[in-house]
């Protein structure tokens, strides 16, 4: 999911406060990082040091004393076995950060998030961090530096990580990475919705003026069952995972859950209402971001769009899905979750009745049955396409041999989207026919007949 992660700095102490935070990350998820200055044209002293009295300033070249300053803090992290590239970069600091984010194909920004100047002591953000949630499509991990000494002194660890959700699918966009990073770095995951902490009730017969359902009660439930199901998903993988139903307004109980679990890492979207004259991002996110005393990562609203843009063209070149239309597509793409492998991890295990078909994106895998290689596969190719749709026993193992990105679909997720737009089963058919007419001399017929039968559940 994360191929490299840019590291924005100015030379203060408060910039550097992501430092431990982003080495943490980055070993973790193997990445290479690319760390960057941005100095302003008109600049003589932009890196943070005292200005010195007019009369005793001697005129030092900004470019040179940001490379000069990026290449010791480069040289302490390749000593610790990251591989470390560095770039200063002239021009405005937000907008220089999102462009070399987007040139050197970083897919996660890594900041300090220092706080204004003008408004110290109020929690407001610094112009440049809200700029850079504003503008960018790139996940952005932020920690205020005032809240990071923790990190610097004890090393960062996150136990787990905390997921808010809404029930939106924007909300929902938050999951498939908060999956990367328990799995990675072996994390427990935390889903919370908030909901209100008044006690409402409705009436059921207006005129009688009877007060007869608690709506807080009745919200509760539907909360708790959202999260089952969401939680289900971690369970299924193996992965540690719980839920909490929070009772009052979301920013403030997602800050007060966080702080009862710390040094604890948010994963959510910032897909809320912005109001473009003063920067904001969303009004929840926004005021977690500002209060939080742990990192958040902040996944922008345009970046689960492009994601599902990309997903839905790949399954469009898969041959089961060909006959679709692009709306059908579309809402296959929502079901999607991006997997990260790194070189001899297995994907799936011969035997294993995990339904699931996937598509590479990058890397290479190989097809193994026994002690067989059956085949090499690269980015665009794909396998276990039928198993979205049979619950047979994994024919062969598949397993990476280099640092390797999937998109999967799992066949529960599958069948659910089929329950709901019955009409991609109608359009998939024709495809299906053919394929079991293709190996009807193959596998047993009842086999077949049991597929044919999801179908026409599906259908019905």
């Amino acid at each position: 999911m994360f191929k490299k992660a840019l590291v924005p700095l100015d030379g203060s102490k408060a910039a550097e406060a992501i430092i431990p935070y982003a080495s943490y990350l980055a070993k973790g998820f193997n990445i290479p990082v690319v760390l960057m200055t941005a100095v302003s044209p008109h600049a003589f002293d932009e890196l943070g040091a005292p200005k010195a009295p007019a009369k005793t300033r001697v005129p030092i070249n900004p470019e040179l004393r940001a490379k000069t300053y990026l290449e010791g803090i480069a040289s302490l992290w390749m000593k610790d076995g990251l591989q470390v590239e560095y770039e200063v970069s002239v021009g405005r600091p937000a907008e220089e950060i999102v462009r070399v984010a987007e040139r050197k194909g970083c897919n996660l920004i890594a900041l300090s998030a220092h706080c204004d100047e003008r408004h110290a002591g109020h929690g407001v953000l610094g112009s440049v961090t809200t700029k850079v949630l504003y503008y960018s499509h790139i996940p952005t991990l932020i920690i205020a530096p005032q809240k990071a000494a923790k990190y610097t002194t004890r090393g960062a660890i996150a136990p787990r990580i905390i997921v808010p959700l809404d029930g939106s699918s924007f909300g929902e966009t938050a999951l498939p990475y908060a999956h990367e990073f328990a799995q990675r770095l072996s994390l427990e995951v935390v889903l919370v919705r908030a909901i209100g902490d008044k006690a409402v009730v409705g009436m059921a017969d207006p005129s009688s003026g009877l007060f007869v359902v608690d709506l807080q009660e009745a919200a509760s439930a539907e909360a708790t069952e959202y999260l089952k199901h969401a939680a289900e998903e971690f369970r299924r993988e193996g992965l540690k995972v719980d839920s909490k139903v929070l009772k009052g307004t979301p920013a403030r109980s997602i800050v007060e859950a966080a702080a009862s679990m710390p040094q604890s890492l948010i994963v959510m979207t910032s897909h809320g209402q912005s109001a473009l004259a003063r920067w904001i991002i969303g009004s929840v996110t926004e005021a977690v971001v500002r209060t939080a005393q742990d990192p958040i990562l902040v996944i922008p609203r345009q970046y689960g769009r492009r994601y599902a843009v990309e997903v839905t063209d790949m399954l469009g070149r898969t041959p089961l899905f060909s006959q679709l239309t692009e709306s059908d597509l579309e809402s296959i793409a929502q079901t999607a979750r991006v997997r990260s492998y790194q070189s001899g991890d297995f994907i799936v295990r011969e035997g294993d009745r995990s339904g699931g078909f996937f598509i590479i994106t990058s890397g290479k895998v190989e097809v193994v049955k026994g002690v067989s290689v059956l085949a090499t596969l690269g980015p665009g190719e794909f396998f276990g396409e039928m198993s979205v749709i049979d619950d047979q026993p994994r024919s062969a193992t598949v397993r990476a041999i280099e640092a390797s990105e999937c998109v999967s679909i799992r066949r529960s997720d599958f069948l659910a989207e089929l329950e709901r737009h019955p009409q991609i089963a109608v359009r998939m058919l024709p495809e299906f026919v053919r394929r079991l007419r293709e190996a009807q001399d193959i596998r047993p017929s009842n086999t077949y007949l049991h597929q044919a039968n999801i179908w026409l559940l599906a259908i019905a």
